[in-house]
């Protein structure tokens, strides 16, 4: 039997000097989005997950922001990764429709609490002209 790479499409909301990021109800952080499903577009799986998860429309296809690819050294787990990057106007007010916990941090923040371990990844989604 054939094994494929299990791809997940994210985007990084970004307000002012914050970005959205989710907090699950084990504890776990991660950006919006989620799994593609079969037969299904990268924009439509990410629209899809944003209604989900936020009851939010995505208009138009926001900026790609990063690809990561990810295989586990014992070669059992691959992930694609595909994460796209929107500024907003105004701070939306999102409903958490899977109860997560909707955390709006700074850099600095994102360091202090050391949700991402790369920090050339938080250097960039800071850094970059969204």
């Amino acid at each position: 039997m054939k094994k494929y790479p299990s791809v997940t499409v994210k985007i990084l909301l970004k307000y002012n000097d914050q970005i959205l990021i989710l907090k699950d109800k084990d504890g776990a952080f991660t950006f919006p989005g989620g799994r593609m499903e079969w037969k299904e577009s990268i924009l439509g799986a990410l629209q899809r997950e944003l209604k989900e998860e936020l009851d939010y429309s995505l208009e138009k296809e926001p900026k790609l922001f990063d690809v990561w690819n990810y295989i586990s050294k014992d070669g059992g787990r691959h992930y694609v990764m595909i994460y796209y990057a929107k500024q907003l106007d105004k701070k939306p007010k999102f409903t958490s429709l899977e109860g997560a916990e909707m955390l709006w941090l700074t850099k600095e923040k994102f360091i202090k609490m050391d949700i991402i371990k790369d920090r050339e990844f938080v250097d960039k989604m800071f850094g970059a002209k969204i």
